[in-house]
């Protein structure tokens, strides 16, 4: 964790900080055809992989500091391959796999520790992968899974729009969920920064702040003469009075 240009402690997965899209990701999956496999529609800050039906996936969490992390996985009950002691720093490999990995959908990341992950993409969706303490979510400290987004398009629609699909048996957005939307002025079609024309054209998504500037800037030198200015003239002054003699007036 680190703090950023506002000055706001932050969370990273991959050095990225999550950082909600403008158009929320599942209906960028759902309003993006073919290109919706493409891991670039969805934003540079929402930390996306985009799952293949059936692929096999390992996660491999590298907790860097010394707070304890629970990592819950929407969606799905992962395999917990590998979870090391405190301290044992990043995962190497070496470790002996259990023979009957537990399943879980949340398992608690040791400081300085790691863990491995494992489950199969079976299940189309958008699913968070976080860390369970709200205030480290709020943080960035989040990983979005879109997984099977053309099998995705196939089972559910947006209703009376021009992305609804003609097969009735096909499932809906709930009419509630568009209505919130709309109400708090959220587009539900296009990229991460809701371009609906070019999708690969990201101009105005959202973004974190930036980093914190390597050492003084000009309001920080300013600042700092005018201190040692009036630090120098109230010592003097101080010193001044110190001298003049018991009884004298000012």
């Amino acid at each position: 964790m680190d703090n950023l240009g506002d000055g706001a402690n932050y969370a990273f997965f991959n050095d990225i900080s999550y950082t909600r899209p403008v158009v929320p990701t599942l209906y960028s999956a759902l309003t993006t055809g073919d290109l919706a496999t493409n891991p670039a529609i969805y934003g540079e800050n929402t930390n996306v992989f985009v799952l293949e039906n059936g692929q096999v996936v390992e996660i491999v969490v590298n907790n860097m500091d010394p707070g304890k992390h629970p990592f819950h996985l929407h969606g799905h009950a992962f395999q917990t391959v590998v979870r090391s002691a405190e301290e044992a720093g990043v995962y190497v490999g070496n470790e002996t796999l259990r023979e009957v990995p537990m399943r879980r959908d949340t398992v608690l990341v040791r400081p300085n520790g790691n863990v491995v992950l494992r489950f199969r993409a079976d299940n189309p969706g958008i699913w968070l992968f976080h860390c369970h303490i709200e205030w480290h979510v709020a943080s960035g400290l989040v990983a979005t899974i879109v997984e099977s987004p053309l099998d995705l398009q196939k089972q559910l629609s947006i209703a009376d729009s021009p992305f609804a699909s003609p097969n009735a048996s096909v499932r809906t957005i709930p009419t509630s969920h568009l209505e919130a939307c709309t109400k708090q002025g959220v587009p539900v079609a296009g990229n991460a920064a809701g371009n609906t024309v070019d999708l690969l054209n990201l101009k105005g998504e959202n973004r974190p702040p930036a980093p914190l500037p390597a050492g003084f800037q000009a309001k920080g030198i300013v600042a700092m003469v005018f201190s040692v200015v009036a630090a120098c003239v109230g010592m003097g002054v101080i010193g001044w009075y110190g001298g003049l003699e018991i009884g004298s007036k000012v």
